[in-house]
């Protein structure tokens, strides 16, 4: 029983290897260009991508598999392989890199059966991190955005509500900014609107941390409350907009918070 199993097993396994077979493309100059395995015509396992001048270029692992549960289902479709439409792709899985030409890593991702996972790298160059995208099931969760001195410029916070109106996700995107030393610059809220119309909360500030506008847009639009502020913190201006045009009361100050002008407006005048 047991010289039986173990040589089913052996079967099997020897099944395996055998339906696997190896896939190179080459460039005109006889270099490698892809390098990967394959069952039945599609790539499965490592894969490595090189350059012209043979240096890697892109290295990750594909997998035959489906992401699929009792309430969603995402299929991703796979895609040619370079001059050869019959050779097809499985699903990128694991950690992928992506090199420059001279050798330097470009960027370091991770997939799910095709899906986007977890933190995307990215760098300039010379090596120095660009910016950092994180995912979750292939949605965009955050992005972080560096200066080249390594300092946060920017970083964004994303959420999701399902619209029964448009029949898809509306996003709130909430960001804030920063000036190379590291202090305050803007902080942003963005919500998506049935019909692709998006409202937007906005301030910016001068690099003393001392607010300098403060506004409500929508669809583009100054909607709601507008100010502008000195850089000693004082009110400059600031009165109440429709689509983009002043309404009711707008006030006028000087550098020491004094009202030197009042402004009454109807009709566009």
């Amino acid at each position: 029983m047991k010289y039986q199993l173990s040589l089913l097993l052996t079967i099997l396994v020897s099944s395996l290897i055998y339906s696997q077979s190896e896939y190179a493309e080459k460039y005109d100059n006889g270099q490698i260009k892809i390098q990967g395995f394959l069952i039945d015509s599609v790539l499965i396992g490592k894969y490595t991508e090189y350059y012209k001048n043979g240096q890697v270029k892109t290295t990750g692992e594909f997998k035959n598999c489906e992401y699929e549960t009792n309430h969603t289902k995402i299929y991703v479709a796979g895609c040619g392989v370079g001059n050869n439409s019959t050779i097809r792709k499985g699903k990128k899985h694991g950690e992928w890199k992506d090199y420059y030409e001279n050798g330097i890593l470009e960027s370091k991702y991770n997939y799910f059966c095709g899906l986007r996972q977890g933190n995307f790298y990215n760098y300039q160059k010379d090596g120095k991190l660009y910016w950092i995208d994180f995912y979750t099931a292939d949605k965009e969760m955050g992005t972080q955005e560096f200066y080249e001195n390594g300092l946060l410029e920017k970083i964004s916070t994303y959420s999701y509500e399902y619209s029964e109106h448009d029949g898809h996700d509306l996003k709130r995107t909430v960001e804030t900014e920063y000036y190379k030393d590291g202090s305050l610059k803007i902080q942003r809220v963005i919500q998506e609107l049935k019909d692709d119309i998006e409202k937007e909360s906005f301030k910016e500030y001068y690099p003393n941390g001392f607010l300098k506008t403060e506004s409500e847009i929508i669809d583009l639009d100054k909607n709601g409350i507008y100010r502008e502020f000195y850089e000693n913190g004082n009110t400059k201006y600031e009165g109440i907009f429709k689509d983009d045009k002043p309404i009711d009361k707008q006030y006028f100050y000087n550098s020491k918070g004094e009202i030197t002008k009042v402004e009454t407006w109807k009709d566009g005048k």
